[in-house]
């Protein structure tokens, strides 16, 4: 979901390594600075890139770059939790203000496409 205000960028890129297909995709939301303090979700996510991959038929791939506000970290924790996303590995790393978040999960059942995933987390991350 993109609110008003919002600009979406989205990339694609395709790949076949070794017999073993693979597309990512990216998807940079950039929401509007309100001029008040009263829209409190959009400011939120101020800046927020997710890049996600799917390796075979059960994992993917998800990387976040954000700034390192409102915990980055546990928002993200939080909204694979929701989506029932099974976590095999997790790194995060903050530099200069930016937090880099670095997944590795089992995709849940429903969540079949990239863009389905990367729809879900972005509807998550926004609320």
């Amino acid at each position: 979901m993109v609110r008003s205000g919002t600009i979406k960028i989205v990339k694609v890129d395709v790949m076949d390594a070794m017999d073993n297909q693979s597309t990512t995709t990216s998807e940079e939301v950039a929401a509007a600075r309100p001029s008040n303090s009263s829209s409190a979700a959009t400011a939120r996510i101020s800046d927020l890139q997710l890049d996600v991959k799917v390796m075979g038929n059960n994992d993917v791939m998800i990387r976040v770059q954000s700034e390192n506000v409102n915990y980055p970290g546990a928002r993200l924790m939080s909204a694979l939790r929701d989506l029932e996303f099974q976590v095999h590995h997790a790194s995060m790393s903050c530099v200069n203000g930016l937090m880099l978040q670095d997944i590795v999960a089992k995709i849940p059942y429903g969540l079949t496409t990239e863009e389905a995933i990367k729809s879900a987390l972005l509807w998550k991350l926004q609320q």
